[in-house]
């Protein structure tokens, strides 16, 4: 595995992320009578150009380096960044699997459009797909339906959101998807 070598806004947001995703969590909902821990979660709010992408591949290298158990699910609304992703990740020799390979591959980090998840998120869990961290890239559109759907299903997972401009047109507020703004 390459090193990420990372400017130092960049640690210092990595750093940020990495306490925001392991801070204690009071957040406890309830599921099927249950009380169930929800994971830690933050958005990071980063200029275009200034390494939304490279910063996201040091968090899934921290978290597989820190967590043997659950997947790094990163999740993007258009094939042309699961692209970006993927060719980032291969940069730095992050093994991932692909949609073509996910509910049948053995592997920690997969790279998926919210679009094939939405369709093959059951299959998923049939083979025992979990993830421990979710990604998306461009969160502005985690408030959509079909991310909420991605979170409430996997509720204990860790989440992070990136995007570059972290509101809406239509004024709608993230804080109940994100516990946190981290802002470089």
């Amino acid at each position: 595995m390459k090193k990420i070598k990372l400017y130092d806004y960049q640690q210092e947001m990595l750093e940020n992320i990495i306490k925001v995703l392991t801070a204690p969590s009071p957040h406890v909902v309830r599921v099927d009578g249950k009380n169930v821990k929800q994971g830690n979660s933050g958005m990071v709010q980063m200029p275009t150009g200034t390494g939304k992408t490279f910063v996201m591949a040091s968090v899934v290298k921290w978290f597989l380096d820190n967590y043997c158990e659950g997947e790094v699910w990163i999740v993007a609304h258009r094939r042309e960044l699961v692209e970006q992703m993927e060719l980032t990740l291969e940069r730095f020799s992050l093994e991932y699997g692909d949609r073509e390979s996910a509910s049948a591959a053995t592997v920690r980090v997969r790279v998926l459009s919210i679009q094939w998840l939405t369709r093959h998120v059951e299959s998923l869990e049939k083979t025992g797909c979990r993830p421990g961290l979710i990604v998306v890239d461009e969160a502005h559109h985690a408030i959509a339906d079909s991310y909420q759907d991605l979170f409430v299903r996997n509720g204990q997972a860790m989440k992070l959101g990136m995007t570059a401009t972290p509101c809406r047109m239509s004024k709608k507020s993230f804080t109940r998807l994100f516990d946190r703004l981290l802002v470089s």
